[in-house]
C-alpha cells in the first residue's frame, strides 16, 4: 500500500481544502451539497469493530500495513497502522495531512481512503487494496517497456497528477515505488499513492524543503524554491526508466546524483535508447529540462502527440458508452437522502469491480484527463451519440458537491448498474452503517454523525423528515427502503 501519511493534527482534518473541498465553501443553512469525502471521519470506536485484521504485509519502525476484510461487505481493504508516541510525532503528522489530501481527490488513478479510526495508542487508514504490485517491481521483472505499453502506463501517472495540479496539490515524492497495480492483470489500472510529503500550495506559492527521493528530485528543489513543476521532472524519470531500464541521472552517492541533476546534460546514447522514436526523447527532454520555467507543464505533458497516440486508452465499447449515457441523462433522485445514500453506497460499499468499465467511459469524455467533467465535455459526449438533453439538467441532478463539473464518483453514483449496486442488500449494508447504536433505526444525531459536519441542522432533519413516514422521529428500516425505492423500483434482493 505504501505510506498512507500526512501533517496538521488529526482533529483538524478537514481544515485544508482543494477547489474549495470541492464545494464546501457555498454550503449553508439553506443549501444542500454532497461530497464523498463527507462520508470519511475520524471514528473512535475500535478499528475491530467493522474490520477484521488479517495478513501484515509490511512493517516500519513507525507502524505497519494489513490487509483487513470489512466486516460489512466482506470486501478486503488495506489498513495502515500508525503507533502513537512521543518519538513519531512526524509520521503522525505525515499520516494527518496524507487524509486531509486523499479526501479532496476524486480520481480513477488515485487510491481511494474509505476510513479513518483514531484511539489514544493508534491512527488507522483504510484504503482500497491493490494487489498488483508496485510499478517498481515491473519495471525490475521487465527491465524496461516497449513505447506503447510505457506511454499507457506514463497516461495514467499524468493524468493523476493534473487531478492534483488542478486542486493545487503536489505531490513531491514521485517514484515507481509509489505506483501500485490495482492488481494482477497485464493491462491493470495504475494508483498514485503515499500522499505524505505532498501540500496544498497557490500558484503564487513556492516551497523551499528539499524533499523526495534522490533519483527523482529536481534540480531546483536542491537550490531555491520550487513549485508544482518539480512533479512533471519526476515524472519525467520514471518515464525514461520505463523506456531504457535506466537512471537519467546515475550517482555512486546521493552527492553524486545531485551533482548530475543540477550539472549534467540528458544522454540518449546508452545501447538502450537504441530503437526508441525521437518523438519519445523530444517528450523527455521537455520534462527534464532544467529551467522549470521552460519544462513543460503537467498539461503540455498530457496534450503531447507521442503520448497521446502511443497511450490513448483504448475506445470503450460503443455500447456501453451508449448505456453509460442513457443512465447519466436519465438519472434522477427525488430526495436529498436518496441523493445521500446512492453517493455512500458508490464511495464506501462497492468495489472496483462494479466500475471497470465504466472508468473507460469516465476518461474517454474526460478529454482534458484532469478528472472532473465539464459541462462541454458531457455536451460533446452526449452530441456524438445524437442524445437529446439539456446537459444543463443532468448537471443539476447529478452534480451533488456543485462545483460545476461532474466529478468521477458522481459519475460512478449515475451511470453504475442500478440494479446491482443500489440491491436490498447493499441498502440494508447502508442502513447499518447510519444506524450507529444499532436499534434498527435511524434518528436525527445519527444522521448527522453520518453525513459529516457539512450538512446544516436544518438540512439533516429535512432529511430525515423525508423517510420519516409513521412521524416518529426516526427512519426504521422499512421506512428506509421504501424512500429509496421510489427511484429504483426493482430492488434486488442480491448483495
Amino acid at each position: 500500500m505504501g505510506n498512507c501519511c500526512a501533517p496538521a493534527k488529526l482533529e483538524h482534518v478537514d481544515e485544508l481544502k482543494p477547489r474549495d473541498l470541492i464545494g464546501t465553501s457555498i454550503r449553508d443553512s439553506k443549501t444542500f451539497t454532497l461530497n464523498p469525502a463527507d462520508f470519511i471521519q475520524i471514528k473512535t470506536r475500535p478499528i475491530t469493530k467493522d474490520y477484521l485484521l488479517g495478513e501484515v504485509l509490511g512493517r516500519g519502525s513507525f507502524g505497519e500495513v494489513c490487509i483487513a476484510t470489512h466486516l460489512l461487505t466482506n470486501s478486503k481493504r488495506a489498513v495502515k497502522i500508525i503507533y502513537l508516541n512521543e518519538s513519531n510525532t512526524k509520521e503522525v503528522d505525515k499520516l494527518t495531512r496524507e487524509v486531509s489530501i486523499l479526501k479532496a481527490l476524486d480520481h480513477p488513478n488515485i487510491i481511494r481512503v474509505y476510513d479513518v479510526y483514531k484511539s489514544q495508542s493508534k491512527i488507522c487508514i483504510v484504503t482500497e487494496l491493490c494487489t498488483g504490485g508496485e510499478l517498481f517491481d515491473r519495471i525490475q521483472k521487465m527491465k524496461k517497456f516497449g513505447e506503447n505499453q510505457a506511454a499507457k502506463y506514463m497516461l495514467d501517472m499524468v493524468s493523476a497528477v493534473m487531478h492534483c495540479h488542478d486542486q493545487d496539490i503536489i505531490h513531491r515524492d514521485l517514484k515507481p515505488e509509489n505506483l501500485l497495480f490495482e492488481n494482477e492483470d497485464q493491462n491493470a489500472k495504475l494508483k498514485l499513492i503515499d500522499f505524505g510529503t505532498s501540500r496544498f500550495v497557490t500558484p503564487e506559492k513556492k516551497l523551499n524543503k528539499a524533499i523526495g527521493t534522490c533519483y527523482y528530485m529536481a534540480p531546483e528543489i536542491l537550490t531555491t524554491s520550487y513549485n508544482k513543476q518539480v512533479d512533471v521532472w519526476s515524472l519525467g524519470v520514471i518515464l525514461y526508466i520505463m523506456l531504457s531500464g535506466t537512471v537519467p541521472f546515475p550517482g555512486k552517492n546521493d552527492q553524486e546524483i545531485y551533482s548530475k541533476i543540477k550539472g549534467a546534460p540528458l544522454s540518449f546514447g546508452q545501447q538502450a535508447w537504441q530503437g526508441v522514436s525521437e518523438e519519445a526523447k523530444i517528450l523527455l527532454r521537455k520534462m527534464l529540462d532544467k529551467n522549470p520555467n521552460t519544462r513543460f507543464t503537467i498539461e503540455q505533458v498530457f496534450n503531447d502527440n507521442w503520448l497521446q497516440s502511443r497511450g490513448m486508452a483504448k475506445v470503450p465499447d460503443r455500447q456501453l458508452e451508449v448505456s453509460s449515457l442513457q443512465n447519466l441523462t436519465s438519472f434522477r433522485t427525488h430526495s436529498r437522502l436518496q441523493t445521500a445514500i446512492y453517493t455512500f453506497i458508490v464511495s464506501q460499499i462497492l468495489d472496483n469491480s462494479h466500475f471497470d468499465k465504466l472508468r473507460e467511459v469516465f476518461t474517454n469524455i474526460d478529454k482534458n484527463g484532469d478528472g472532473f467533467l465539464s459541462m462541454d465535455e458531457i455536451h460533446k459526449a452526449i452530441d456524438s451519440f445524437e442524445f437529446r438533453v439539456n446537459p444543463e439538467n443532468i448537471f443539476k441532478q447529478c452534480d451533488t458537491d456543485k462545483n460545476g463539473f461532474i466529478n468521477y464518483s458522481e459519475f460512478l453514483t449515475a451511470t453504475v448498474n442500478q440494479q446491482q449496486a443500489y440491491s436490498k442488500g447493499n441498502l440494508k449494508n447502508a442502513f447499518k452503517n447510519f444506524d450507529k447504536n444499532d436499534d434498527g433505526k435511524i434518528d436525527l444525531q445519527e444522521l448527522k454523525e453520518s453525513l459529516g459536519t457539512s450538512q446544516s441542522d436544518s438540512i439533516v432533519r429535512k432529511m430525515l423528515d423525508e423517510a420519516d413516514t409513521n412521524k416518529d422521529g426516526m427512519i426504521d428500516f422499512e421506512e428506509f427502503v421504501q424512500h429509496m425505492s421510489r427511484y429504483s423500483q426493482e430492488i434486488t434482493e442480491n448483495a
